[in-house]
Order: C-alpha cells, then sequence, then structure tokens
C-alpha cells in the first residue's frame, strides 16, 4: 500500500539541493561541464495517493559545455520518511527501501532485457533509472509524464481492455522472474522474504487491526450488514495476521517466482494511441517485491484495482487469460521448472484467496478516499481525534459502504470470513 502525506504537509527533502541535484545529473548524462541554472521541488502525488514512501518531482533547467542554450526536463524522486515519522519505523523492518534500490540497480534492468530479448517485447517495462543513493535511501526516475504515461483514474478503476494489457505485462513478468531465479539461484535469497505478511516481522499488524476495527464501526449503520457480518469482522481483527501469514506462505510444488507485491492503480502507468487505447502498461513501486505465488499479485490486482463488474464476475476468465499468457511467456524464456496446469493454477490461485479479503477490506478503501481528512500511514496508526476521524470516514463515507454490500456476501460465500 504506498501512499503518501497530505501535500499541505509535505516537506522536500533537506539534501535535495542544487548542488546534489547538478552532481547527479553530470553523471546521468555523463556531462561534467552540465550546469543547473534552476530547481524547483514540489510534491508529486496527491492525498490518498501514497503510503510508504514520500514522492517528489523536481523540475529542472540546465546547460551542458556543447550547447549554451538552455535545456529544461523533470524527474521524479523518492525518499523515505523522516526517523521521526511513525511509517518509517514500521516499514524499517520490512526491507523496502533496500529491496527497490537492489530492484532498480540489479534485478530490473536483466527482467527488461530477458523481456526484451527472449520474449520479444520491446515496450518499456520500467521507469528508467538516473541515480540510486543508499546513503540517502533515495532513487531519481525519469518522469514518464514526458513520454506521455499516465497512471488511471484510482476512483474509477481499470476496464477490461486495461485489464488485459497489466496481465500480459504481468505475466512476462512473472515469467521473466522465474527464468532469472532458475539461472543465478541466489539472486532472491536476500530480503525479498517480507511482504505485508511474511515470517519476520508483523509491523502492518496494527494497521491491519484499526482499520478493520473502523470496518466494524461502519456496519453500525448498516443494521443488516452488522448482523450478517459483524462478529465475523471482529474476530478476523485477532486472526488477520495468521490468515495473512498462511496465505503467503510457501507451499510445496507451487509455481514460484518474483512477484511485484502491491500491484494496483497507481502503481501501474499506461501510454495510449491517439484513439485513446492503451497500448503498454509499466509497472513502478518495487519496495514489496517478494518470491511467493504469482496468486498474490492476481488477488491484490483484481480486489484493488478492476471495476466493480469485472472484479466481481469476470476473475476465473481472467485467471485463464493470464495463465496461458504466463505459460507460453514460460516456454519462450525456456523456463525448465514445473509448469502448473491451468486447473492446477486455479487451486494454486484459491488457496491464496485470503489475500483477496485483506485487500478489499483493509486497502482498497484507504486506496480508494476521496475524502477531506489527511491520509497517511500515521493517520492509520493513530488513535488521535484526527486519526479517529479519517479512519471512520474511510468506511462510512456513502461509497465505501455501498462497496462493503457488494463485497462482504463476495467474500463471505467464499468462506473467507469464517475461522480459516
Amino acid at each position: 500500500m504506498s501512499k503518501e502525506k497530505n501535500n499541505t504537509t509535505y516537506l522536500a527533502p533537506t539534501w535535495l539541493t542544487r548542488d546534489y541535484v547538478e552532481e547527479k545529473l553530470r553523471s546521468y548524462f555523463e556531462n561534467k561541464c552540465l550546469i543547473l541554472l534552476n530547481l524547483e521541488i514540489k510534491p508529486a502525488l496527491g492525498n490518498g495517493e501514497n503510503y510508504a514512501s514520500v514522492m517528489t518531482r523536481i523540475n529542472v533547467e540546465y546547460t551542458t559545455n556543447s550547447s549554451k542554450a538552455k535545456e529544461s526536463t523533470r524527474f521524479l524522486v523518492k525518499t523515505t520518511f523522516s526517523d521521526k515519522d511513525p511509517a518509517a519505523e514500521v516499514l524499517l523492518d520490512y526491507g523496502v527501501y533496500t529491496r527497490e534500490m537492489d530492484m532498480y540497480e540489479q534485478i530490473l534492468p536483466k527482467l527488461a532485457n530477458l523481456v526484451r530479448s527472449e520474449l520479444g517485447d520491446s515496450r518499456k517495462l520500467f521507469a528508467g533509472t538516473v541515480n540510486v543513493d543508499r546513503s540517502q535511501n533515495s532513487i531519481i526516475f525519469e518522469d514518464l509524464s514526458l513520454e506521455h504515461y499516465k497512471v488511471a483514474d484510482r476512483l474509477k478503476k481499470l476496464d477490461m481492455a486495461h485489464t488485459h494489457l497489466v496481465l500480459e505485462k504481468l505475466a512476462n513478468f512473472h515469467a521473466a522472474g522465474a527464468a532469472l531465479a532458475e539461472r543465478h539461484p541466489d539472486i532472491f535469497a536476500k530480503n525479498f522474504d517480507r511482504g505485508f505478511f511474511n515470517q519476520h516481522t508483523r509491523g502492518y499488524e496494527p494497521i491491519m487491526k484499526n482499520l478493520l476495527q473502523a470496518l466494524s464501526r461502519s456496519l453500525e449503520l448498516d443494521p443488516d450488514l452488522k448482523e450478517r457480518y459483524q462478529a465475523k469482522i471482529d474476530r478476523l481483527v485477532e486472526n488477520v495476521m495468521d490468515y495473512g501469514e498462511k496465505a503467503t506462505s510457501i507451499v510445496p510444488g507451487d509455481f514460484l517466482t518474483l512477484a511485484h507485491g502491491d500491484l494496483w492503480t497507481t502503481n501501474v502507468m499506461f501510454q495510449y494511441d491517439s484513439e485513446n487505447h492503451p497500448t503498454n502498461a509499466i509497472f513502478i513501486d518495487f519496495q514489496f517485491s517478494m518470491w511467493t505465488s504469482p496468486a498474490i499479485d492476481l488477488h491484490y490486482f483484481f480486489s484493488n484495482t478492476l471495476q466493480e463488474h469485472i472484479r466481481l464476475k469476470h476473475q476465473p476468465e481472467l485467471v485463464q487469460f493470464y495463465y496461458y499468457k504466463l505459460r507460453d511467456a514460460l516456454k519462450r524464456v525456456k523456463y525448465s521448472g514445473h509448469v502448473p496446469s491451468l486447473f492446477a493454477f486455479h487451486q494454486q490461485f484459491r488457496s491464496r484467496a485470503f489475500y483477496a479479503a485483506f485487500a478489499s477490506l483493509c486497502f482498497e478503501p484507504s486506496q480508494a478516499y476521496n475524502g477531506k481528512e489527511e491520509a497517511s500511514m500515521e493517520q492509520i496508526i493513530s488513535s488521535s481525534e484526527s486519526a479517529m476521524r479519517f479512519k471512520n470516514d474511510l468506511y462510512q463515507n456513502a461509497e465505501t459502504r455501498r462497496k462493503m454490500r457488494l463485497t462482504l456476501p463476495f467474500l463471505d460465500e467464499l468462506g473467507l470470513l469464517d475461522i480459516m
């Protein structure tokens, strides 16, 4: 779940100075004579669009030795929260910042090469990296909006055309990850075992519990839902971490690969043709990438990102669509491991289904938040007056209550609200 503080509380990193940016641009452009003339720093995301990092957009104006003319462009800078921010304390144990820097420096270039050379897909797979600075836990990326990439509306969510494109790219990503691990057996051995649920830390436990408790409070406003589901949600509060860890544990015989881990609307960018049809999708934000079942990505993506009728009515056919793309991609990269049948993969998908419950009930309401309260991880963790207003607003607004009338029966019929 990736979201940032309200723009009204945004503070630019103190180390992000003109001298710092000039040094990084000289290295990126391989031009020691580059002179940075102007630097403009501003927040890159709005309220409710990122909970696990700070995203900054920098506009730069510079000259080079080869041309006295001024040139301008822009980049994105991704940084951690300050040490005093409660979110930083939660995220540190998950190794998210080190992992994402590893992804951009070591993993993604190899995956992109595999996809391009062996899968024959020359489309961009991820944003180009300007600089990875481990001393500042920061990454500077190219700003893909300059190539007319943009994120879809997180409130309207994705239609079938966008969904098929994402699943096609995801199948290639997963196939390349499996092939890379087969060729380099230890490449994911370190720090790729800590998704939202894992065997090492339960830092997200208060977040999960506080959100489920807020959901339970909201059911007081609907007597029918209260009678049918409140006791189940209250029981889930105490079991959410156990169920989540069970759903993400490695099961012998399952097909495993590198999962994105946080695949939802604002972590996918689309490029369009002249008729506004999506032609490419790239993934961003790899903080929670992990070695696990690809079903994790499917459940999370379906639960948080798809338009309602697609999410509720079309999941089996979307699993089939993804599976055939994955199977074909694995064949092309000459993956020698076991590839399950479609029937077996559906079983694997079903066995990981609690990820749909956690994503639908805990994260989707916050990812779709469009209210006036400050949206941040601190607000979810805290019990302050403003924090309680935020959590209540997450679940008591009319749109979330409407969704829960559909989501709760859907999950309940699958047995995901019962004792597991």
